[in-house]
């Protein structure tokens, strides 16, 4: 199988990152299908040996951001050198040094796409919400070890506290996107870190 065969595996990967580059440019509603193709360098039937319509490309594009993600995260979350309130610190940390790195308007194409939810079909929307679902779930895990050594109050629900988390980022972020600057990110990890779980309440 030649890399130019639209069976080739790598045919699909320069599909979805031609829309994943353009989907963060202009929105998911705003990128055509001859777009893509015409970034990818591959004809119309190639998509569509790979993808049914659009909407399951979305739906794919979403699955390789959440599973690169969390490939990002493996490394951190298993690292038992590290205690649990350090390596939740970390995931964030980790995410704040990209920014830093790449400038404060990169952007994530799930969060830019959970802003179009309103007008994003129904399984696309449900991808969207499954993967903020996920990440949350990741972070009550940590919350929950944490709790298990003291390191975190354990008045605190570890999964409503997980999806907080996850709204005071997002937010963080789009602050970030409006400032052109890293700050806000900052003071998410100051709020978060040195007030919300602060030291935990003295058992009586």
């Amino acid at each position: 199988m030649t890399p130019d065969s639209p069976l080739h595996p790598d045919t699909r990967e320069r599909l979805l990152a031609a829309g994943a580059q353009l989907i963060l440019k202009q929105g998911f509603n705003g990128t055509g299908l001859s777009e893509v193709l015409q970034l990818a360098g591959v004809p119309k039937g190639s998509f569509y040996h790979w993808f049914s319509s659009k909407e399951e490309f979305g739906v794919a594009l979403i699955e390789r951001t959440r599973d690169g993600y969390l490939a990002d995260l493996k490394p951190i979350l298993a690292d038992r050198k590290l205690t649990p309130l350090t390596r939740l610190r970390r995931i964030f940390e980790t995410a704040l040094e990209d920014c830093s790195q790449n400038g404060p308007a990169v952007e994530c194409l799930i969060c830019k796409m959970a802003m179009e939810t309103a007008n994003l079909s129904a399984p696309v929307h449900a991808a969207v919400k499954c993967c903020y679902q996920q990440w949350s779930s990741l972070l009550a895990q940590v919350i929950r070890e944490g709790q298990a050594v003291a390191e975190i109050d354990r008045k605190h629900d570890a999964d409503r506290l997980g999806n907080v988390l996850v709204m005071l980022w997002e937010g963080a972020n789009m602050r970030m996107q409006i400032d052109r600057d890293t700050a806000p990110l900052n003071d998410f990890l100051a709020f978060v870190f040195d007030t919300l779980l602060g030291a935990p309440s003295p058992t009586r």
